[in-house]
């Protein structure tokens, strides 16, 4: 077994979990309040600006010329998208560059964002592309599970976890091309190094998970200092 295929075996429980989420399930029933999804967009958007120095450090890290030019492909089609999402957002939220480097960013999305970042010290394409293709994997995975369901046609919830960009898809589709990556790199790796990028991400699907739940609950730093002093076992997660 590749260890791409060691991957996905054992993140599928957090695939199911992810299915099973409330979030996810109210996106199919269109039983999501406003202030669910504005949550959610506000902290998603902030996410997927964060994976732009990741991507990036994928191109510097590349180990092959295919490889770099793949990663830029990735990164190309991240701002484009970055782009026209701040087109689409509301008249009272962010709409430029600038503003959404300000965006306050909430717990479990500081602790998704630094976990991914954080693999950038490796300087190794084995360590940081886990951290980011578990994400793509993932919700490529729910867009598939979400062609099977009975899902309400309203906006914006038709189109929430739509399998849109066909270059995610097939056999040279990002996701593959990037457990091939994965596997090739793994070939000249230690069996500890190939631990270690399996867990950083199985971690990742762990967190997309985590951040389902705290848009449903819509988490925040506030609700983290209220519980801390209280002594309380955990903050409402």
């Amino acid at each position: 077994m590749s260890l791409s295929e060691e991957m996905i075996k054992e993140a599928r429980p957090y695939l199911v979990a992810s299915e099973k989420h409330p979030f996810v399930q109210g996106i199919i029933t269109g039983k999501l309040t406003p202030a669910q999804l504005r949550y959610y967009d506000e902290q998603d958007i902030a996410f997927e600006y964060n994976e732009v120095a990741v991507i990036s450090a994928l191109i510097n890290n590349s180990t092959t010329t295919d490889q770099a030019l793949l990663f830029q492909k990735r990164l190309s089609l991240q701002l484009t998208m970055l782009r026209d999402w701040l087109k689409r957002e509301p008249n009272d939220m962010t709409h430029d560059w600038a503003s959404l480097k300000q965006i306050k960013i909430q717990p479990i999305n500081q602790l998704y964002r630094q976990h991914m970042v954080g693999t950038i010290a490796t300087n190794g394409v084995l360590q940081i592309l886990p951290s980011f293709a578990a994400g793509e994997w993932l919700y490529i995975e729910l867009g598939k599970y979400m062609q099977n369901q009975a899902r309400v046609n309203d906006e914006p919830f038709h189109s929430f976890l739509t399998l849109a960009n066909q270059d995610f898809l097939g056999p040279d589709g990002f996701i593959e091309r990037f457990f091939n990556i994965i596997d090739q790199e793994a070939k000249t790796a230690s069996p500890q190094e190939q631990n270690q990028a399996k867990d950083t991400f199985l971690k990742s699907c762990l967190l997309e998970w985590y951040f389902w739940d705290a848009a449903y609950k819509q988490t925040t730093w506030d609700d983290w200092r209220t519980v801390a002093p209280e002594g309380q076992d955990q903050p409402n997660l």
